[in-house]
């Protein structure tokens, strides 16, 4: 036989002793544990499918439901005299609010812990479908607002009174832009 070195001696013994390959994974694999790794051991478990989001289970199908279908990022599309001092100023009195005028952001805290956060962005000039979107609806800026989809139904009368006072439409940063809020 041979002299190996010391790698190819061990992978040598180890496939000798019935490993299939060399290494933890082999024992892993031969231990009974099938795939490697933590997906593998989170769903012999009894975690069900990867990459979905665990569910609570005192949630009802129609809560699940819902949260499904509202996204946690929208777009705010406003004319271009719309900035972030005059959603401010129309909100003034109806929630709290912290405002960066300079750096185009707003925070709306509209109970407890829970805000929406409005900041102005640029469309991508790549981004032919959302710039053709905004100009079909005579908008000249753009909003990124993110909240927790959860809490849909405490945002909505904010977004609505945006809209009366503001105009311009709220609409999922999604690729239909769905769904759309308009006055």
């Amino acid at each position: 036989m041979k002299k190996l070195g010391k790698k190819a001696g061990k992978a040598a013994s180890m496939k000798k002793a019935g490993h299939r390959a060399a290494g933890k994974a082999a024992s892993m694999k031969k231990a009974g544990h099938g795939t490697l790794g933590k997906a593998a051991s989170m769903k012999k478990a009894g975690h069900g499918a990867l990459g979905k989001a665990a569910v609570p289970v005192n949630k009802t199908a129609q809560e699940k439901k819902k949260e499904a279908g509202v996204p946690g990022e929208w777009l705010y599309l406003a004319p271009e005299t719309v900035g972030v001092r005059q959603i401010a100023d129309v909100l003034e009195g109806t929630c709290e609010m912290e405002i960066w005028q300079e750096a185009g952001v707003l925070e709306i805290m509209y109970g407890g812990e829970a805000s929406m956060d409005m900041e102005e962005g640029k469309i991508h000039p790549r981004d032919q479908v959302t710039a053709a979107f905004a100009e079909e609806h005579d908008c000249d800026r753009v909003y990124l607002v993110t909240f927790s989809a959860e809490e849909y139904e405490k945002v909505l009368p904010v977004m609505r009174h945006i809209l009366q006072e503001c105009g311009g439409i709220f609409c999922g940063d999604t690729e239909d832009f769905m769904p759309l809020l308009a006055e």
